[in-house]
């Protein structure tokens, strides 16, 4: 089978930091430390420089498998109102979580979420920093990339 993975060029990194410069959810993908099994939940996210930000609590499963195995995936995009889902573009990225400075950080984060003021202050609530290493930029049909943390650096987004 032929390797469908295309060179990355300008254009990828573009679509992939418009994806990543303006992701205001995703699908954090961790694995269960309880029976192993991957395990997928919706999250709110911020872009921070080539990192993301999230607002978890502790009492939720992805909060027990980040602290069990930091290590973690995050599919990013939306497909439109029409057309074929498959067609839309979509950001997968590997990161490693962090503990972050949610003090520090709470104006940026209120700025992105301003919903989130019912219950950031909240003890149960953590704010995390996802260390992105590299990315797979499906662009549409036929257009796949890899992407290095440099490649995600200039991002449009808030950070």
């Amino acid at each position: 089978m032929a390797d469908l993975v295309r060179p990355t060029d300008d254009g990828a990194r573009r679509q992939a930091q418009r994806l990543f410069g303006t992701a205001r959810h995703g699908a954090l993908g961790v694995i269960d430390p309880v029976n192993g099994a991957p395990q997928v939940s919706r999250v709110a996210l911020r872009p921070d420089g080539a990192d993301l930000l999230m607002l978890v609590s502790t009492l939720s499963r992805h909060w027990a498998a980040l602290e069990a195995r930091p290590d973690c995936s995050l599919l990013l995009g939306e497909p439109g109102p029409e057309g074929d889902p498959l067609a839309a573009p979509r950001l997968t990225l590997a990161a490693r979580a962090a503990m972050a400075q949610k003090e520090a950080l709470k104006s940026e984060w209120l700025a992105w979420h301003p919903k989130a003021a019912l219950y950031y202050d909240f003890a149960d609530f953590k704010l995390m920093r996802l260390e992105v290493s590299h990315g797979f930029l499906v662009g549409g049909f036929g257009r796949a990339f890899e992407l290095s943390r440099a490649d995600l650096e200039n991002s449009k987004g808030p950070g």
